[in-house]
């Protein structure tokens, strides 16, 4: 694993110190609140992801004349004009 040029051995050192400066009940608060900010983060990215319609734009016929725009099923309530 390779961490901003840091491996396993030199990440491991940094959280013993930072355990040992802090102590355990502190140390343990700071891991569930890093804990419920990761979840609420990844709770917003995964919203967004399925908000986002992800399928992009639709391409006209391939026997349609240039330039001419693909038809799209009309929404519920849509008024129509009559020609």
């Amino acid at each position: 694993m390779n961490f901003m040029g840091m491996g396993i051995l030199e990440l491991s050192v940094i959280f013993l110190v930072t355990f040992l400066v802090m102590g355990p009940s502190k140390s343990i608060e700071m891991a569930r609140t890093t804990g419920r900010v990761l979840r609420d983060i990844r709770r917003v990215f995964n919203d967004m992801a399925s908000s986002i319609d992800l399928s992009g734009p639709t391409s006209p016929p391939a026997d349609a004349p240039p330039g001419s725009q693909p038809q799209q099923p009309p929404t519920p309530g849509e008024q129509h004009e009559s020609t």
